[in-house]
């Protein structure tokens, strides 16, 4: 072990990078903004929180290793265990996906409490501390002006332009700020340039509304999503059932067709779904909140990786590098990918200087974002009225190439449980090549007939 690893910004992100330190650090420090809440209050650093939250079943798999007893813990507080293909019932675009088990459960939660256990779990450890309330300045450099010993700090609250009222001395920090990160700014004041940056934005916006629903309601789904259809149907409807015996409910829409945040308008956006499932559950189902909107859902690289100059023992990840577009429900996975990117990197550099480990990691870090990132912003590409991005040759091949794979969702359990491991991340997108999704691929684009539906499909409204 090392000495002391500092890690700037305390959501989840950050908590799985300072459990990954612990391993190879004396002492790990959490430097948060906020004061954390008691128990499972929302906190003003994620403004998010109130919306709808997936974790997929690879990042499950990562946080239980990280954390034992973790997901047994979400169980006891109420959360339910659900499995993708038998509890949700998901409209795509050409049709119901199949109602059979795909091996693949998942935890339902909201944000806060996810977020207040697995905080729980962080802090019992001996070497990690958490300090709150405070900011961070700049990056606190060594008297070459290469590397970084530390950050300057001041405690929140304090006038604009306030000098830092300490410096919290480090062996390495790791930016998991989030997407407000102010990394670029502080290795230009530190000398160094910004990383570049790309952005590809389909202006979504969503909804949300807790409801309780009615004594006896009856479904054959603990999630019900209704996808939209590019490129001219923009809207789409989740209903989750979460700890409390509570939905979580989410109305979104593409290119500024944002769903409104006053009672009339919230159910009337919901009514005019693909399918009147979503309306029909909650329109006599008993509110338990506001209803709060949500607009920040642009997609957003910073190329870390490719930086001509950067000083040494200054690492970013989590949004801080890539925030993607939040209906994917990427990012919390993303983050565990992106801690166990930590931990082979370090377990690469035993024994040697942490010089040199910044430039290794980035690197690392973007192999594991490629594929996603392209997945992502390859599926807002589709909304015509998209800022940013370019539509190449390889895109437009991957559109059509998952437009045959979503054809055959609804008459094929085999290709839906496929799709799902791929997009679980449990399997590489190549997957998808694989000759049990390939073939009838083949099939259907040279006219032979499909197989029969594996079971009953809905009628769209």
């Amino acid at each position: 072990t090392r000495g002391r690893a500092v890690v700037i910004g305390g959501g989840i992100a950050g908590m799985l990078a300072a459990r990954v330190l612990a391993d190879h650090f004396e002492e790990v420090t959490l430097v948060e903004r906020d004061r954390y809440p008691a128990g499972d209050a929302n906190r003003a650093g994620v403004p998010q929180a109130r919306h709808l939250h997936l974790l997929l079943k690879r990042g499950l798999m990562i946080m239980e290793d990280l954390f034992p007893g973790f997901t047994e813990d979400l169980l006891a507080a109420g959360c339910l265990r659900i499995d993708q293909g038998r509890d949700f019932r998901i409209l795509y675009r050409t049709g119901w996906a199949p109602n059979v088990a795909c091996n693949l459960d998942i935890i339902t939660f909201t944000r806060p409490l996810f977020e207040a256990i697995l905080r729980r779990h962080l802090l019992a450890g001996p070497r990690i501390r958490s300090r709150e309330g405070v900011e961070v300045l700049g990056l606190s450099l060594d008297g070459t002006g290469r590397r970084v010993e530390g950050l300057d700090l001041r405690l929140c609250g304090e006038q604009p332009g306030a000098e830092a009222s300490e410096t919290l001395a480090a062996d390495l920090v790791i930016d998991a700020s989030g997407r407000n990160s102010r990394a670029p700014e502080w290795l230009a004041a530190a000398g160094f340039p910004a990383p570049e940056e790309a952005s590809v934005d389909a202006m979504w916006g969503y909804a949300t509304r807790l409801y309780e629903p009615i004594e006896g309601f009856e479904a054959d789904w603990k999630t019900l999503f209704l996808m939209n259809r590019p490129p001219d149907q923009p809207r789409a409807g989740i209903i989750q059932w979460v700890e409390g015996n509570r939905w979580i409910v989410t109305i979104a829409g593409v290119m500024e067709d944002y769903p409104p945040t006053d009672e009339q308008g919230f159910l009337e956006y919901a009514a005019s779904l693909r399918s009147p499932a979503l309306y029909e559950a909650i329109q006599n189902a008993r509110p338990l909140s506001d209803i709060w909107g949500y607009r920040r859902t642009s997609n957003r690289l910073r190329y870390f990786e490719r930086l001509s100059r950067r000083p040494e023992r200054f690492l970013a990840l989590g949004d801080s590098v890539c925030a993607f577009n939040p209906v994917y429900a990427q990012g919390m996975t993303l983050a565990s990918l992106g801690a166990l990117e930590l931990d082979g990197a370090l377990r690469a550099q035993a024994g040697r200087s942490l010089d040199g480990l910044a430039g290794r990691f980035q690197k690392r870090l973007a192999r594991t974002l490629s594929a996603p990132w392209a997945m992502a912003t390859g599926e807002d590409l589709r909304w015509p009225s998209t800022r940013g991005g370019e539509i190449t040759a390889k895109t437009r091949f991957l559109h059509w190439y998952i437009d045959q794979v979503i054809h055959l969702i609804p008459v094929s359990a085999e290709v839906y449980r496929r799709f799902q491991e791929v997009n679980h991340m449990l399997k590489p997108a190549g997957a998808l090549f694989h000759p049990a999704v390939l073939l009838p691929i083949l099939r259907r684009t040279l006219g032979s007939p499909l197989p029969r539906a594996v079971a009953p499909v809905p009628k769209e409204a």
